[in-house]
């Protein structure tokens, strides 16, 4: 590998990190809408569904942050035959955030597209 690829690849990766950490509220508002998860169901979850990759020490001060800012709530609930697993879902506030996030994502992408596809045609 020369220098030069393994710049790149470093840069790369970096930006790719910056750009997941940008949309972990999006992704874990999208997780919940339908019905409340635990932790460890919400990691899983979102790893099945899509490449991102999320850890412990990730999601769990970032569900603390949006349960702060009333986005989600938590309830303690005994679990299947061991400790009572906290189960995250989407509070009203949230539902209007979510909306309000997905329409500005969908805008995002749409504006991305529309540069990366001029510059391919030009």
């Amino acid at each position: 590998m020369t220098q030069t690829s393994t710049w790149l690849d470093d840069s790369v990766a970096r930006w790719e990190t910056q750009l997941r950490k940008g949309v972990l509220e999006l992704v874990i508002l999208l997780s919940l809408r339908e019905r409340e998860k635990y932790g460890f169901e919400l990691i899983s979850g979102i790893a099945n569904r899509s490449s991102l990759e999320l850890s412990e020490g990730t999601i769990y001060p970032l569900l603390l942050r949006l349960a702060k800012e009333d986005l989600i709530q938590s309830r303690l609930a005994q679990g299947d035959g061991g400790a009572p697993r906290k189960y995250y879902s989407v509070t009203p506030h949230g539902r209007q955030m979510l909306a309000a996030m997905t329409a500005g994502w969908a805008k995002l992408v749409a504006s991305v597209e529309a540069l990366a596809t001029s510059e391919t045609n030009q």
